[in-house]
């Protein structure tokens, strides 16, 4: 998972760039609520990130033919069946 201290260095980082490029903009007094709102999403995020990659895994352990992990083969099966998964789930 990723700390409540990590998950607030990313939101300040993802909150300035945003204000920064003027895609965003808010007064002093909503910052907090900000900060929680993009600390929360990106906890979504890494959350659901470490269920496709859960969800990937078991679908490689799952095949027969026995794909050693870190091979060329996984490699490959990994990356097709990740960005399945993440079509399957409404993200690209």
């Amino acid at each position: 998972m990723i700390s409540d201290d990590r998950q607030k260095h990313f939101a300040h980082i993802l909150i300035d760039q945003l204000w920064g490029d003027e895609f965003i903009e808010f007064d002093e007094d909503a910052e907090e609520l900000v900060v929680r709102e993009a600390k929360r999403l990106i906890l979504q995020w890494v959350t659901e990130q470490g269920d496709v990659d859960l969800e990937v895994r078991e679908k490689i352990n799952r095949l027969k033919r026995g794909v050693p992990e870190g091979s060329s083969e996984w490699k490959i099966l990994y990356s097709k069946y990740y960005s399945e998964e993440l079509s399957r789930r409404g993200h690209r």
